[in-house]
């Protein structure tokens, strides 16, 4: 079946494997969102296919990222945090030109300066990152260190800082909204590579409904 075919097709009954959590979503399989105005247009009422699972490690904590392929062309990411199982996190990756439209490039280069303290006020409201978004931003993490795995360690622990599996190892910067619900992450890779996301954190049951591939 084509991916498409299987984005907007009825799904079948459930058999087989029966999905209760997001936490047990595998590569293929489909899960559909909630209709909240909480939530950015091109991610409310949308279906949604698992296309990659990748894994975050950090010191003290890991999560898990699924990359997830609707109608639109451009993927959006969910992160699942190992000890917290009643929140997800959604993200999307921004590009140069969306971060230059919404922050003033000066204020954000305080971000990678000692000792990290920036604080951060997006130029509008008015963009369609708008659910993502936050009206102050204040820096959190300068510099931490994780590792990128491209594999999915769910249950299990990465191998510890190994030289054959270590991963691509970052560096974490990220900025917190308010209540802590909105946040700015960023990860610098060893090459000078550099991913930036918005992210707002909201409950499970803004998922409503997971079916199995096939």
């Amino acid at each position: 079946m084509s991916f498409f075919k299987k984005l907007f097709a009825k799904p079948a009954a459930k058999v087989g494997r029966e999905l209760t959590h997001p936490y047990q979503l595998q590569r293929g399989d489909l899960l559909k969102m909630s209709d909240s105005f909480g939530l950015a247009d091109f991610f409310r009422n949308q279906q949604f296919e698992v296309t990659d699972i990748q894994t975050q490690e950090f010191q003290y904590r890991q999560q898990t990222q699924l990359t997830c392929q609707g109608a639109q062309r451009d993927p959006v990411f969910i992160l699942l945090d190992e000890k917290n199982k009643n929140t997800i996190k959604l993200t999307a990756l921004l590009k140069r030109a969306d971060v230059e439209s919404l922050f003033d490039m000066d204020d954000f280069a305080e971000i990678f300066e000692p000792p990290g303290k920036a604080k951060l006020t997006p130029l509008s409201q008015d963009t369609k990152w708008q659910a993502f978004l936050a009206n102050n931003y204040l820096q959190q993490d300068y510099a931490t260190v994780g590792y990128w795995h491209d594999t999915d360690y769910r249950g299990t622990k990465p191998p510890a800082y190994t030289d054959e599996q270590h991963g691509r190892q970052f560096e974490y910067f990220s900025l917190f909204g308010e209540q802590e619900q909105r946040w700015i992450e960023i990860y610098v890779f060893e090459n000078g590579d550099t991913d930036i996301y918005l992210s707002i954190e909201k409950p499970i049951s803004d998922i409503t409904e997971l079916w199995p591939k096939g």
